[in-house]
């Protein structure tokens, strides 16, 4: 951001602050937008901004408040907004903390196999990739959105922070479409790359391509289901992210967490015990980082041992309260293997998950479910799709069956198994 030594010089000269912080965002994006398979638009897109932050120590606590500013603020507006921000954080009373230090300047790129190409020539290498798993009949990519994007993010504080980095992603957005039944039928698909593979780009946009024909012929099974259930990487997911963040040290402060350090996720495992680790950098994760908003290092830390709580991870704020080193806001949440192969996953009666209206875990009612748009059932000889059934389980039960995939892959900010198996789910 241009003005970012504008915004830090009258920020650190703001009368009654204590402190300040400002993160700046550039961001670069590279756009084509296809209408079933034709090219309607391109689009170059730059936006800076920044979030700015004051801060105000009084009556034996901490105040701080923040504003945000684009590239068009003037020192005006900038001396206005942060007067404001002033008279707002003398109105809040947290307990006191300090602003990570941190004298080394940094300049940094994330590693990517898309530093340094051409962005025109990856968003055209995107496009080929998709049209090529175009090949079933009467399937086919209704609406397809590409972004080639670079960010650039700054921090700097008043303790001394000055760090930048630069991270390239890539974005596409589908809708395969199949047109072969008595009605239409649309996914929606949204991914994000941290790196560029047009080989695995093509092979899942045809593997949508082929639920989309499944979709229009499966239909609610006539009989009850009494099977494991298989899910995919989204899935996988969120059932992890929201077990990791019931130890990030935010809620642990505020008491809002279910399980303590030294409890046990898998109170008696039959299946795969879990070993998680919140890390900063992942091969290939869109959400690699070096540094968090705050300016703090990000630093791997295992959260989860064999399915117990070994350790928390947060940001710099609630760390101090808690008295622990601050691991910063780590976004990328590492899921250790199974032995298993994904074939000998498969090979038994199961009910693989493909699309659901969303996984809902609940930590703190033992819950975990589902409504199932649109699944595989697999009888142990042949595989028929379905739909209009809904799944449900006791969280603390299923955990202790879970089996995870030999096969591993990394979906935006999860690495691990490529399938899960769990057991003990009610279909209905």
């Amino acid at each position: 951001m241009k003005n970012i030594d504008l915004i830090q010089d009258i920020l650190s000269k703001q009368q009654g602050a204590d402190d300040f912080a400002v993160c700046a965002t550039d961001t670069s994006s590279y756009e084509l937008f296809f209408v079933r398979g034709k090219l309607e638009t391109v689009r170059k897109s730059v936006h800076s901004s920044a979030q700015a932050s004051l801060y105000v120590d009084h009556d034996g606590k901490r105040g701080s408040a923040s504003f945000g500013l684009d590239e068009s603020a003037d020192a005006e507006e900038i001396k206005r907004k942060a007067a404001e921000a002033v008279a707002r954080a003398k109105m809040i009373f947290d307990e006191p903390y300090t602003l990570p230090r941190d004298g080394k300047r940094l300049d940094a790129e994330i590693p990517s196999n898309l530093c340094g190409k051409d962005e025109k020539q990856i968003a055209a290498d995107i496009a080929k990739a998709v049209e090529r798993a175009c090949t079933r009949k009467d399937c086919g990519i209704n609406a397809l959105e590409v972004f080639v994007v670079t960010k650039t993010t700054s921090v700097r504080n008043g303790s001394g922070v000055d760090k930048t980095q630069i991270k390239h992603t890539v974005s596409i957005e589908a809708i395969p479409t199949c047109d072969a039944g008595a009605q239409s039928v649309e996914l929606f698909e949204a991914y994000t790359f941290g790196s560029l593979n047009v080989d695995e780009i093509t092979e899942e946009i045809a593997a949508r391509l082929d639920d989309a024909a499944a979709r229009a012929k499966a239909v609610k099974p006539d009989f009850n289901l009494e099977c494991p259930v298989i899910l995919n990487p989204y899935e996988i997911r969120t059932l992890f992210e929201e077990i990791v963040a019931d130890a990030d040290y935010a809620r642990v402060y505020l008491r809002s967490n279910l399980h303590c350090e030294g409890d046990n996720w898998q109170s008696e495992p039959t299946g795969d015990k879990l070993t998680v680790t919140m890390r900063g950098l992942i091969e290939d994760s869109p959400n690699s980082a070096l540094f968090d908003r705050d300016g703090t290092s990000l630093e791997d830390r295992l959260i989860i041992d064999g399915g117990r709580i070994v350790a928390g991870y947060g940001a710099n704020r609630f760390a101090q309260y808690l008295g622990q080193k601050a691991t910063g806001a780590l976004g990328c949440v590492d899921v250790e293997c199974g032995k298993t192969p994904t074939a000998e996953l498969c090979a038994l009666p199961h009910l693989e998950c493909v699309y659901l209206s969303g996984l809902q875990v609940d930590l703190y009612n033992d819950y975990i479910g589902g409504e199932i748009r649109l699944a595989y059932y697999f009888d142990g000889k042949t595989r028929v799709p379905v739909t209009g059934i809904a799944m449900s389980g006791k969280l603390s039960e299923v955990l202790n069956t879970i089996v995870l995939s030999k096969e591993r892959t990394v979906l935006g900010g999860y690495h691990g198994p490529q399938k899960i198996l769990l057991d003990k789910m009610n279909i209905f």
